[in-house]
């Protein structure tokens, strides 16, 4: 077995230890030709990854590593809506099976080979629920706060570069946001909700403070923002003029008012 047969093996993925085995060198041997040949050791975390890719279910691991406005969307809507299991490196996203489709095309798009589960629930609501598991998407996620009990930890923007934050928001807000019209009195409305005031001040900042926060229950553990009609068309017109995925029945709703207050 010649030197360049072990640094393939050991590029291929294979841990120092599974190299040292293969090759029948003691690890302090490898660190020598490793460093000999300008190969980078990994790290105990990096390798961890690597073998967590191999036994899940196959996925683009790499899906959040490069920052769109498509992935940045999803960022949005997982923070609003989505849960990071604590113990495990999965992520899970439940949503009534109306919308059954939208988890569809993030599956596609994820390239998860995870099948959609649906279920009805103890109220007898008809839910669907997507779970895929990558250390690396876990990690990802963690760069923009989407952690295990975000709510309590708190979630933020801060590192969501400014070009991307109109996307994140649109995530945000069909994952935890609601859009509705008046016909009485012919006015809009939009709200998003969240248990963490920050994300709702960094909304509102990003649109100029045109919104109003307030706590919407006694004990101070869930906000509401809301912008009223004008502010609240402009919003919803530069959601859908931005190329993204979104949930379709907020947008068919935003479009009926705007058909509406037409005629009215």
């Amino acid at each position: 077995m010649n030197n360049q047969q072990i640094i393939d093996f050991y590029l291929s993925g294979k841990s120092l230890a599974a190299t040292s085995r293969f090759s029948g060198l003691s690890t302090y041997k490898l660190h020598q030709l490793f460093e000999k040949n300008n190969i980078t050791i990994r790290t105990r975390h990096e390798q961890n990854i690597l073998e967590n890719m191999r036994r899940a279910k196959s996925i683009n691991h790499n899906f959040f590593s490069t920052l769109n406005n498509e992935n940045v969307y999803y960022l949005g809507f997982i923070a609003a809506d989505g849960t990071v299991r604590p113990n495990r490196n999965e992520i899970k996203i439940g949503l009534s099976s109306i919308d059954r489709k939208f988890l569809e095309e993030f599956r596609e798009k994820l390239q998860s080979e995870r099948t959609i589960k649906d279920y009805i629930t103890s109220n007898g609501f008809n839910v669907s629920e997507l779970i895929f598991s990558s250390l690396k998407i876990k990690e990802d996620l963690k760069k923009y706060s989407i952690v295990p009990n975000k709510t309590t930890v708190g979630i933020s923007m801060a590192n969501i570069p400014e070009k991307f934050k109109l996307a994140f928001i649109k995530g945000f807000f069909d994952g935890d946001g609601c859009f509705c019209y008046l016909k009485n009195t012919n006015q809009c409305k939009i709200t998003f909700t969240s248990y963490t005031y920050g994300i709702l001040n960094e909304i509102n900042e990003f649109f100029n403070n045109k919104g109003y926060i307030y706590c919407k229950k006694n004990d101070g553990t869930c906000y509401e923002l809301t912008f009223s009609t004008t502010t609240a068309l402009k919003i919803m017109k530069e959601f859908y003029n931005l190329n993204t995925p979104c949930l379709l029945r907020k947008k068919e709703k935003y479009e009926e008012a705007l058909k509406l207050r037409i005629k009215i």
